[in-house]
């Protein structure tokens, strides 16, 4: 009787441990998959190993969100609002690629290859304000790594703002022929 306990007992802990080691392997897994810590991303789980183009491009962002919110000078020094534009134009890149990566494949791998130069530009900033406030010892250096930031983290929401107006137009102009009815394209 006693035996059987023991065995019941050992074999209910080895149970609770199988299922407290899924469930935070499943978090871990799933907060990998996050381009900034803490917002849910909408790209599939399956990218998170993947080899795509795209899956590569989204985790080129969080280690490029990681890497600025890692850096504790950046707090120190003042600059919370740089690194709010790089999570926000980080995110907004991420909404694309996730958007580009499911389009037909006829169109996906210009659509996604259209983004690699915007996620090196968050690169870009992120690393000019991060070695800019690493090696800078004086308030002019500082000054001129966050501008270089700012300028290329400007560059990006233009770049955004003109392609979310080429998309626009390019939906008024699919909606706009009443010749077309939904769901009747051929090839």
């Amino acid at each position: 009787m006693l035996i059987s306990m023991l065995l019941l007992t050992s074999v209910g802990a080895i149970a609770a441990l199988a299922v407290a080691l899924t469930v935070r392997s499943k978090r871990d897994f799933d907060q990998a998959n996050e381009v900034v810590p803490g917002v849910r991303s909408p790209a599939p789980a399956s990218w998170a190993g993947a080899h795509s183009t795209e899956a590569k491009l989204h985790r080129r962002l969080g280690t490029a969100v990681r890497s600025a919110l890692n850096n504790p000078r950046l707090v120190e020094l003042g600059l919370s609002d740089q690194t709010r534009k790089i999570e926000s134009e980080a995110l907004a890149i991420d909404e694309r690629l996730v958007a580009a990566a499911g389009l037909p494949v006829s169109r996906r791998e210009d659509a996604v290859n259209a983004l690699a130069p915007h996620v090196a530009a968050l690169e870009d900033a992120v690393s000019a304000l991060v070695t800019g406030t690493t090696i800078s010892q004086s308030k002019d250096l500082l000054e001129r790594a966050t501008s270089e930031a700012d300028i290329k983290l400007q560059a990006l929401a233009a770049a955004r703002a003109e392609v979310e107006q080429l998309d626009q137009g390019a939906t008024r102009n699919i909606t706009a022929n009443p010749d077309e009815e939904p769901g009747t394209a051929t090839r």
